[in-house]
């Protein structure tokens, strides 16, 4: 039993130091792909949080965002392997949205009963 508590108190304290956040979503007609330079969620229903590692390189990127929201309401937040944000949006809209980036890039999105899609990828590609 001692062994047990230990050890479940390790992996607390390493989640809190890694400041991981894991997915967390129910999703109906749900299509998720992804790459190293790239991710796209489509669905006719999310709630809760999603997300992908992109890893562009070490020369500075060009990425664009893509939002289709019919429904409901989606945040976006990309930040660098150091925590930092590059790019925070609020209630996307449809549309697109540009940021620059480099290295690996944590993208995640926060969904309210959201319909649509989200995408992100490199601006040339």
């Amino acid at each position: 039993m001692k062994r047990v508590l230990i050890f479940a108190l390790c992996i607390i304290i390493c989640l809190l130091l890694f400041g991981c956040e894991s997915d967390s979503y129910r999703a109906f007609m749900s299509i998720e792909s992804g790459t190293k330079e790239s991710w796209s969620q489509k669905h006719d229903f999310l709630e809760g949080t999603k997300g992908h590692v992109l890893n562009l390189g070490k020369e500075p990127q060009e990425m664009v965002i893509e939002v289709v929201t019919e429904e409901g309401s989606v945040d976006i937040v990309a930040r660098d392997k150091s925590g930092e944000i590059l790019t925070e949006i609020k209630d996307a809209e449809t549309g697109s949205y540009s940021f620059s980036a480099d290295g690996k890039v944590k993208f995640r999105i926060y969904c309210h009963e959201h319909r649509g899609s989200v995408s992100v990828r490199k601006a040339n590609s």
